[in-house]
């Protein structure tokens, strides 16, 4: 009894231990579900934006329980959760991370409240041309 007891305590702390934060699993390359021209890259605290013209738009974000711009009136009553939200403060923008996995990415842009999914792009031609 005492050998599976222990057993299962080892396996369910390997199991939380592999478990990834929102940063790591935010990070790589994101295709849009429905725009297929729109991208996000993460790359450490950059969050990158492309359209089908090829240019890109380079912000610093931050991860947070709470949005962390300066707008108050609008992220005022926003409950905290940790590590739920994308905030780019230089810029006013913050979105829910609703789901992330290795595979799929699901954000609620906050002011809006409007629903934006992804999935990972595994081999992506350059689009910083």
């Amino acid at each position: 009894m005492k050998k599976t007891l222990l057993i299962l305590v080892m396996l369910t702390f390997i199991k939380v231990s592999a478990q990834k934060s929102n940063s790591d699993l935010l990070q790589g390359k994101w295709q849009s579900t429905s725009d297929k021209s729109n991208f996000l890259i993460f790359e450490n605290n950059h969050r990158k934006e492309s359209g089908c013209n090829g240019s890109y738009d380079d912000y610093v974000f931050i991860i947070s329980d709470t949005c962390m711009c300066d707008v108050s009136d609008y992220y005022s009553d926003i409950t905290k959760e940790k590590d739920r939200y994308i905030s780019v403060v230089d810029e006013g923008l913050c979105w829910y991370i609703i789901d992330v996995t290795p595979t799929e990415l699901t954000l609620s842009y906050v002011l809006r409240g409007n629903i934006l999914s992804y999935k990972k792009v595994r081999n992506l031609v350059s689009i910083y041309k």
